[in-house]
């Protein structure tokens, strides 16, 4: 069996035509009546020579501005019209060795399915790159380049360089040189394009609600007939290091001190074998324990402030292993030192035995649920495994197989097993990269002393001990049950409603959408806006400490080891505006589901270890929070949006030191959760109410409850009542970032159609600025658009308009937004096209969602928290959007926008002002 070739699965189609083009075709009943489309093309910076540089990320671009069947903007416009949306459902990128195309399509009719395959093909060899549309796009190009331009990206490319290590890849960014940019001819673009836009290193793959025979039809009848030319394709290696090294990158935007460990190992790939899929369980079972050590670690008496390991691939060339320590400044030497230590532990020893077993019972028996719930994989899942195959040679296989794959070989996996592999990966130089904030790179050793600190070997190690005790079971005594006090039917959604003793109001829903499921969520109007001032800060930290600390007799580590296999969570959750939770589980652990509720719900306890390692740390990042300019536009923005009260100032090291205690963790928690009294509860299942109703009356019925619930209302602030300007010089990147923001605090009477509107409304001013400052102008590289409306606490409507663009072009951007604005309710920019389009898309992604029991979940909150007139949403909600005219778009537009006052804030570069 070891040498054995792993099965294909036989539900995909894989194929390739005579020109080397290769397709995918597999049909999943999840997402009815849609797919996803890709188009894979093993095309990237890597293929451009030194005079092309940016060219494969251009021609990307340039495949939405005029193909052979879709003049310029016909092809958005085309698939927008089928309830598609740009960036969401119509998108592509471009990398090292790849570009992918991708799309969102509607299958119900066949013609949608043949015209996008027709893009498709227009892609391989239809782009018509019309000289016009080549120069517009020079400047959406450059826009997009000036917006990534910041010092997070300067830090992100230090580490990047170490990966890359000197190979070709390092020298083709792709989103290229922008003197090439500026400058390239259209024939350079086109004989690119000519050369390695080939089937021969293409593939094309559909997923979806599907008729296979159809689509592989369409598939040979546009693309057969296609030419190659078998161009000289190849991968190009990173070479592994060569000794051990140390960078120091520092400037004055990086907020903490990580030491990086990167060490340069052969990719896991082509794992078409039962012996390279044993290979990849072992490196996942690895990943899993890192994480669960250092977790564990982290959290408790350490001279580094947070750790973490990980082995995988980044490229399909090259892989690594990576681990990363966040350093206290005062404890570097100790860090570092304490930090080796334990990853010495994991090299000599490896794990317990009771890590690796929790840690195969989870992925074991999480992948069996997966199996059993016979669920047909998502077409997002199927396509991420045919980019996998395609780019990686990973084999795909059919899931039950996959676990009886798993079930031979996950005993293999032990002490021994894990350790060997280990022991053999953790060979050859390393590169060390540690980035600081400039302030501190003088405090640091040399790089010589540094480096003899990182490489030095603990004096000794000894092995990683655990004395973890697991209790046998949950809870030692049961509650003692309350009553239904009433029982009564929401016929709109087809539910129930059931009052218990103890005020508690459940809605049943009945769901067939999973099976064998139960989904268990509740809420309450409050939050941390319902605590009193000067307990707001300190409220945000019970819930965390206490779900790290644990629960009764339980630590965390010990209530996950013995939840390990099995399906039952519970989260605890916590807003400003409302407080709540989150279970679900399979049929056969709704008692463990509804036991781990109840003990989370009323047996909070606090490691004051733990407690004191979270306060630490707090007041850490809060000392390492830039203070700079930069900061201070973002602070004063926003008080000039919400007003300056005790829920919108910044956080201090002095407001944690002196408002943060353990004795208040547990009295905050309990005002989140100690008190039932108010929540309702949505209980969502294909199993019978008659089946839950113990649990419900037990566990749900036993809570304590009084109505001596009494929440602070808060009122926030709606803040600027007038039109103004707000510009800073603070910047420390080249480009201007710009929010235009509109607010009033009008009584909203029907917040579902207004929630409603503003969707509308947004799509088409997204639409219309998209294609005016994008595509005609080439100012902006994308425009963010954002509509939202509340009225909990209060009435309050926000809405913005953001984007990046030259300095140069910031003021008069902002002109041509207000513009625009007005074209439109002037009728000068037509909608009508538009707004057809958007309720299209909305009512798509509706019905997709509707289709899952996180739909039904939401909704019925949504009812009840937000207080709805009616169950419109649910059931007329298609009816909603086609009431929407285009004289109600405008009519939003000129008083929420035209009439509404607003704040142009602009934040320019530092130095621009002296330009």
């Amino acid at each position: 069996m070891v040498g054995q070739r792993l099965l294909q699965d036989p539900q995909l189609i894989k194929k390739k035509l005579s020109n080397g083009l290769t397709y995918y075709i597999y049909p999943t009943d999840q997402g009815k009546n849609q797919a996803d489309v890709r188009l894979f093309v093993k095309t990237g910076s890597l293929q451009e020579a030194d005079n092309q540089l940016g060219l494969a990320h251009f021609l990307e671009h340039m495949a939405f501005n005029g193909i052979k069947h879709f003049k310029a903007n016909e092809l958005i416009r085309f698939l927008e019209s089928k309830g598609a949306k740009f960036g969401h459902d119509l998108n592509a990128h471009t990398s090292f060795q790849e570009t992918i195309y991708k799309l969102k399509i509607p299958t119900r009719d066949i013609q949608v399915v043949d015209s996008t395959l027709t893009i498709l093909s227009d892609w391989v060899d239809g782009m018509l790159l019309d000289s016009l549309e080549v120069e517009k796009e020079r400047g959406v190009i450059l826009s997009e380049w000036l917006s990534k331009q910041s010092p997070k990206l300067n830090s992100s490319q230090a580490f990047l360089d170490q990966l890359l290590n000197g190979s070709l890849y390092s020298n083709r960014k792709v989103i290229g040189d922008t003197t090439i940019l500026r400058n390239f001819k259209h024939s350079e673009l086109k004989q690119f394009y000519n050369q390695w836009y080939d089937p021969s290193i293409m593939a094309i793959a559909i997923s979806g609600d599907i008729d296979v025979n159809k689509v592989e039809e369409l598939i040979k009848k546009k693309f057969e007939s296609k030419k190659t030319t078998s161009p000289n394709w190849k991968e190009h290696p990173i070479p592994s290091y060569t000794k051990d090294s140390l960078l120091i990158y520092s400037d004055s935007w990086v907020t903490k001190t990580e030491l990086n460990y990167i060490q340069l190992i052969p990719p896991l790939r082509d794992v078409a074998s039962i012996n390279l899929y044993e290979q990849y369980l072992t490196r996942t079972i690895i990943n899993s324990l890192f994480k669960e050590r250092f977790a564990k670690l982290s959290k408790g008496k350490t001279f580094y402030t947070d750790g973490s390991i990980s082995i995988g691939n980044f490229l399909p060339v090259k892989g690594a292993i990576i681990a990363t320590v966040e350093l206290d400044s005062s404890n570097l030497k100790k860090g570092i030192e304490q930090f080796n230590t334990h990853l010495g532990q994991l090299y000599t020893y490896g794990f317990t035995n009771q890590e690796i077993e929790k840690t195969k019972k989870n992925l074991y028996g999480s992948f069996k649920r997966k199996v059993q719930a016979e669920k047909s994989s998502s077409s997002s899942s199927l396509m991420n495994q045919m980019y996998q195959d395609f780019f990686y040679g990973n084999s795909i296989i059919d899931p039950s197989y996959e676990l009886e794959i798993l079930k031979k070989s996950i005993p293999k996996i032990d002490s021994t097993t894990i350790l060997s592999y280990l022991q053999n990966i953790n060979l050859g130089p390393k590169r060390y990269l540690m980035t600081t904030n400039a302030s501190m790179k003088t405090q640091l050793p040399l790089n010589k002393e540094l480096l003899a600190i990182i490489n030095s070997a603990p004096h000794k190690i000894i092995p990683y001990k655990d004395s973890l005790f697991v209790p046998e079971k949950l809870l030692n005594e049961h509650p003692l049950a309350g009553k239904t006090t009433s029982i009564n039917p929401i016929s709109e959604i087809d539910a129930t409603e059931l009052i218990l003793s103890n005020g508690v109001k459940i809605i049943y829903k009945h769901s067939d959408i999973e099976k064998n499921k139960v989904l268990l969520s509740g809420f309450r109007a409050g939050g941390f806006y319902g605590m009193d001032s000067i307990d707001y800060l300190t409220s945000m930290y019970a819930e965390p400490i206490v779900s790290l600390s644990g629960y009764g007799n339980f630590s965390r580590e010990a209530l996950s080891h013995f939840l390990a296999g099995n399906s039952a969570k519970v989260q605890m959750l916590v807003d400003k505006t409302r407080s709540g939770f989150f279970g679900s589980s399979n049929v056969q652990d709704t008692s463990t589901l509804f036991e781990l509720f109840y003990l989370k719900w009323t047996q909070p306890q606090i490691d004051s270890i733990l407690f004191d390692k979270v306060k630490e740390q707090s007041i850490l990042k809060a000392e390492q929070s830039p203070n700079d300019k930069q900061v201070d536009f973002r602070n004063e923005l926003n008080f000039l949006i919400k007003g300056k009260d005790y829920t919108t100032i910044p956080t201090t090291p002095e407001m944690i030191e002196e408002g943060l205690h353990v004795s208040d963790m547990i009295p905050l928690y309990n005002a989140f959760f100690g008190n039932a009294f108010d929540y309702t509860v949505i209980i969502i299942s294909d199993q019978k109410l008659d089946d839950l109703l113990p649990y419900i009356e037990t566990y749900l019925g036993g809570l304590p409850s009084d109505n001596s619930y009494n929440p602070k209302t808060y009122f926030p602030s709606s803040g600027f009542k007038k039109s103004q300007s707000f510009i800073r010089y603070a910047s420390p990147s080249p480009k201007a970032t710009v929010s235009v923001v509109f607010q009033h605090d009008k009584k909203i009477k029907d917040l579902h159609k207004k929630e409603v509107l503003n969707e509308l409304v947004e799509g088409i001013i997204k639409i219309r600025l998209y294609e005016e400052l994008r595509e005609n102008a080439g100012k902006v590289y994308g425009v963010n658009v954002s509509l939202n409306s509340t009225s909990t606490p209060t009435s309050l409507s926000r809405h913005t308009i953001s984007f990046n663009c030259a300095p140069e072009d910031a003021s008069q951007l902002i002109q041509e937004v207000n513009k625009i604005l007005k074209e439109i309710t002037t009728g000068q920019l037509p909608i009508k096209q538009d707004l057809d389009n958007v309720k299209e898309n909305s009512k798509k992604n509706y019905h997709a969602k509707r289709n899952t029991n996180a739909f039904w979940t939401k909704a019925i909150r949504d009812y009840y928290f937000k207080k709805y007139r009616s169950w419109d949403h649910v059931n007329n909600y298609d009816f909603m959007l086609d009431s929407i005219t285009e004289k109600d778009i405008i009519k939003v537009i000129k008083k929420e926008l035209l009439k509404t006052p607003r704040v142009n804030a602009i934040l320019y570069p530092e130095n621009y002002k002296n330009q």
